[in-house]
């Protein structure tokens, strides 16, 4: 029988179990096609392989039958195992015929047929890992972006993507609960949601995720807002540990109407944008897509994409805006505010900043204004002009970089600036720790002699903390807690009063943005606000035209 290994028929066999068969079930099938005549030259009546592997998620494991006999088997089998290198256990059992006793050489040439076809089924198995592992997420088993296109060709080309809207999901805050929870609860949360999603669109539609927090889902229009209401909050309970944690996936959607010429990425676009806005309109956690939109966002690329053009031509220009004493009205100081020369207009901040600070690039800008600032500042001292104190505004993305502080102190060296011309204009975080770096900023501001001011205050998320957590030499009033003084509000009118009594208690300098009426004015006046800015004293100004306030000192 040891010439039968090297006989022509067993060679044939081999080189067929070790072709190109891609799966378990191809390998089966060309086993169940040429085993017949290995089997009958030596006394096989059933053969038989199990695959086991508990973490393997391919569906691979279980029993695969590849060969019985008409005449019958003996329950007495030949078992080979093999431990494969991923811990993986094969299996391999073959039963002599009815009424038959493998003899030694019909054990030793099976032990080596087991050894074969055991090898063929562990390169199918592995490579069916591999190329599902390219279609799945790897921390939740679901679909990957690649399978999410896939699957989107395959419902274009039968015409039934329009059937469909998509969804860009982005989790909320998931950092927090990482951070409050631990990595191992917010992990084992993403693969609950995960597979909550899969298990409702099972025949409803298909999801994907795309990465971090953020997901994408196909869903049939009929069921997308059951879909919306389900997923936009949704409750968990994860074992990890001793106590179970229980949290709300609370979620951003971006929704995109699949229109019959769409194509995958077309909805992954529309669905992205929807989403990209979402984000920035407060209150607002699901949006769906309108035309306008994609006119919203061509118009950021726009932006994005000429900066730093725009930015090494100098086409941006710093404004100073008085403010004002409002006690006597005198010139106090100003804030550096930036404007964009476009050629044919100047651009005002507010079309482009928040574009800027989604990428970073403010951070550039901010420094390019700071610079300038410290430039005008030297230059009107070289000419015999007293400054005022400059604000000069730094986005929160700042509080990244640990080297803040010495970055705008070269800045100042680099010009002879003393710290009494110079005000730095911060906007509060709630980021626990953008908070701690914020705090580690201001005492370095503050050891150097430079005044620091939180912005906004007020509005949105700025509250009261800001008083106890950050010694911060200036408040600024939000310009909405103006808006409706003179309107006969008193509610308005206590709570400003209240806010500036509290503040001034705690040795804090306070500023009102956005001052528009004399009512307002009169009103600021009576409760003893310091200082004032907007545009019933001045609008922002050229370098120029401020020049001039300066030299006139004038009392508006």
């Amino acid at each position: 029988m040891s010439d039968f290994l090297c006989s022509d028929i067993y060679i044939e066999f081999r080189g067929k179990i070790q072709g190109s068969s891609t799966t378990t079930e191809e390998v089966a099938a060309v086993i169940r096609e040429a085993i017949s005549p290995i089997a009958e030259a030596l006394n096989v009546g059933f053969i038989g392989i199990s695959i086991m592997n508990p973490s393997d998620r391919t569906g691979q494991n279980g029993a695969i039958g590849l060969y019985q006999s008409e005449q019958g088997f003996e329950y007495a089998a030949l078992v080979e195992t093999i431990r494969t290198g991923d811990n993986s256990i094969i299996s391999f059992s073959a039963n002599p015929r009815k009424g038959h006793k493998f003899n030694e050489n019909e054990i030793k040439s099976i032990r080596l047929l087991a050894n074969d076809i055991s090898m063929s089924f562990d390169k199918a198995r592995l490579l069916t890992i591999v190329q599902k592992a390219s279609f799945s997420d790897t921390l939740t088993g679901i679909p990957n972006t690649l399978s999410l296109m896939q699957k989107g060709l395959e419902l274009k080309i039968a015409r039934e993507l329009r059937l469909y809207n998509g969804a860009f999901i982005n989790l909320k805050n998931y950092k927090y609960i990482n951070n409050t929870m631990g990595g191992a609860a917010g992990d084992m949360g993403i693969i609950t949601y995960a597979n909550a999603m899969m298990n409702y669109l099972s025949d409803k539609g298909y999801a994907a995720r795309l990465g971090g927090d953020n997901f994408f889902a196909i869903v049939k229009k009929e069921f997308t807002d059951e879909f919306v209401q389900k997923f936009s909050n949704f409750d968990v309970t994860v074992d990890v540990g001793k106590i179970p944690h229980k949290f709300t996936i609370r979620s951003r959607m971006g929704i995109y109407s699949t229109n019959a010429t769409d194509a995958m990425g077309d909805i992954m676009h529309g669905g992205s944008i929807a989403l990209n806005i979402a984000k920035n309109v407060n209150g607002t956690d699901i949006l769906y897509f309108s035309p306008k939109m994609l006119e919203k966002s061509m118009h950021e690329k726009q932006i994005s994409a000429t900066f730093q053009s725009a930015y090494n031509n100098h086409e941006f220009v710093v404004y100073y805006q008085p403010k004002i004493r409002v006690e006597d009205r005198k010139l106090y100081g100003c804030e550096a505010l930036v404007r964009w020369n476009m050629g044919d207009r100047i651009a005002p901040p507010a079309e482009f900043l928040p574009i800027l600070e989604k990428e970073s690039a403010i951070c550039q800008l901010d420094f390019y204004v700071f610079e300038t600032v410290c430039a005008d500042i030297r230059s009107w001292l070289n000419a015999g002009i007293t400054p005022v104190k400059v604000s000069s505004n730094f986005s929160k993305l700042h509080l990244k970089n640990k080297f803040l502080a010495d970055d705008i102190l070269a800045i100042m060296k680099k010009h002879n600036i003393e710290s009494k011309y110079i005000e730095i204009e911060l906007t509060e975080v709630s980021d626990f720790e953008d908070s701690m770096a914020m705090q580690s900023f201001v005492n370095k501001m503050r050891e150097k002699g430079i005044s620091v001011s939180i912005d906004d205050f007020g509005n949105g998320y700025s509250t009261l903390n800001v008083l106890t957590n950050f010694d911060v030499d200036v408040i600024k009033l939000d310009k909405s807690l103006l808006e409706h003084i003179g309107e006969g509000n008193e509610h308005d009118k206590i709570v400003l009063k209240n806010m500036v009594s509290m503040m001034q208690e705690l040795n804090k300098e306070v500023v009102a943005e956005g001052v528009e009426t004399d009512t307002q004015l009169e009103f600021l006046k009576g409760i003893k606000c310091a200082l004032a800015q907007g545009f019933a004293y001045d609008k922002p100004l050229p370098r120029s035209e401020f020049e001039k306030r300066l030299v006139e000192r004038r009392t508006y």
